[in-house]
């Protein structure tokens, strides 16, 4: 019986020892697609001496598709003052955006508007910007220019160039 004992015992130690576990491995792979759109900006346009505050119209986004809630679209706008080629005095002005149901709120100096993402895959129709830790939906924008700035230029045909960027930003 010894050896009969002995012989189980030898075996199930052999066993355990034998016993050999296998792992493998599933890699998971997926392509996010570009999100894809066409921004529509403001044509050129004639500003009329002493005007202060003249619709240039707005920044649209048409054909959006491949973003989502937190997917946004960020435009920025940069522009320097009114300049003449020979003439030492410049005219600055500022971006204005009417934040509010027929332009009834105040305008807002901006330089970046965002085309939040939707759920469908699109953008929002409309641009909002931040002021003063409130986002406002942009209405129309103005070129903004002071009557005092307007007095102080000489004469001359003087340019100016907004530089519109978008990006595809994630909040």
């Amino acid at each position: 019986m010894k050896k009969l004992l002995s012989l189980a015992l030898a075996l199930l130690m052999l066993a355990s020892v034998a016993t050999v576990a296998l792992a493998s491995t599933t890699t998971l792979t997926t392509t996010v697609p570009p999100a894809t759109y066409t921004l529509n900006i403001p044509a050129d346009q004639e500003i009329p001496f002493g005007e202060t505050g003249h619709n240039i119209g707005n920044v649209t986004v048409t054909d959006a598709a491949g973003f989502a809630e937190g997917k946004n679209l960020k435009v920025t706008m940069d522009y320097d003052a009114f300049t003449c080629e020979g003439v030492s005095t410049t005219i600055p002005f500022s971006i204005e955006c009417t934040g509010g149901p027929n332009d009834h709120y105040s305008r807002y100096n901006i330089h970046e508007l965002t085309f939040r993402g939707n759920a469908s895959g699109s953008v929002s129709n409309r641009a909002i910007f931040s002021t003063s830790g409130s986002e406002w939906t942009c209405q129309n924008m103005y070129a903004k220019i002071t009557s005092t700035d307007w007095g102080k230029a000489l004469a001359g045909d003087y340019t100016a160039t907004i530089t519109f960027t978008a990006e595809v930003v994630a909040e």
